[in-house]
């Protein structure tokens, strides 16, 4: 499935590069797509997902897929290992709360991510993280990881406010080989804004991350809320 679901991704950025598919058009429907390229939803799902992830594609809710204007993206280590180690590096220590580990039915965003149906079992894995040295500013992050159920079986009972994701899943052999992420500037629902100890017009760095295994298999999606006055970031970008 992972060499097909790259053709099909190849195949549509031509589509696009060339004039085929210009900027604002509708793209054929998934199904319409399985059939054209003989492969399953789940494989198309991942090109989409991918696309849309790099710009290429825009999805309305109702109305369906559409091509949108190349985007630039700089590739850089954001976040790549642990976020516990990003802090040890920095000389501070984390502590997590943990306010949902469980399972739920995958919504659309997840699911497509996933490479999943929409309504799929899931778990989920909500917390917030602090730097232990300055929680009295409130907490560093929000965050909401999803993992397919087959993951999720070896996570239910880990306690993750003593230990980290990360550790649990190199006990558990669990492989983040490479990770595709997206950051844009949002608001949060005051709920959001009040566990962050935020103002409801804060602005907040979003981050979404898909975690893939050496056999190009989706195993984790995040979604990150970063307070702009509690962060900075330093990226170090690699260039060839």
């Amino acid at each position: 499935m992972a060499k097909r679901y790259l053709e099909i991704r190849a195949q549509m950025t031509a589509y696009m590069d060339s004039g085929k598919w210009p900027i604002g058009y509708k793209i054929p429907r998934e199904m319409d797509l399985c059939a054209q390229f003989d492969v399953s939803r789940t494989t198309v799902r991942r090109a989409l997902s991918a696309l849309t992830e790099e710009g290429r594609l825009r999805r309305i809710k109702g109305t369906g897929t559409f091509v949108s204007r190349p985007q630039i993206f700089a590739r850089t280590t954001f976040f790549i290992q642990s976020f516990a180690e990003e802090l040890k590096s920095q000389g501070l220590c984390c502590e997590t709360e943990v306010l949902e580990c469980r399972y739920v039915s995958a919504e659309a965003q997840v699911a497509a991510a996933l490479g999943l149906t929409v309504g799929t079992r899931v778990f989920k894995l909500r917390r917030l993280r602090y730097s232990k040295e300055q929680q009295e500013h409130g907490p560093i992050v929000l965050t909401a990881s999803y993992f397919p159920a087959h993951v999720g079986a070896l996570l239910e009972s880990y306690d993750f406010e003593k230990h980290s994701l990360f550790s649990a899943m190199e006990r558990y052999r669990i492989v983040r080989a490479h990770s595709e992420k997206s950051i844009t500037a949002t608001r949060l629902p005051p709920k959001e804004c009040r566990l962050l100890s935020a103002k409801d017009e804060d602005l907040f760095l979003k981050v979404t991350s898909v975690c893939f295994d050496r056999e190009e298999r989706a195993v984790e999606y995040c979604e990150s809320y970063f307070p702009t006055d509690r962060n900075t970031f330093r990226l170090h970008v690699v260039t060839d």
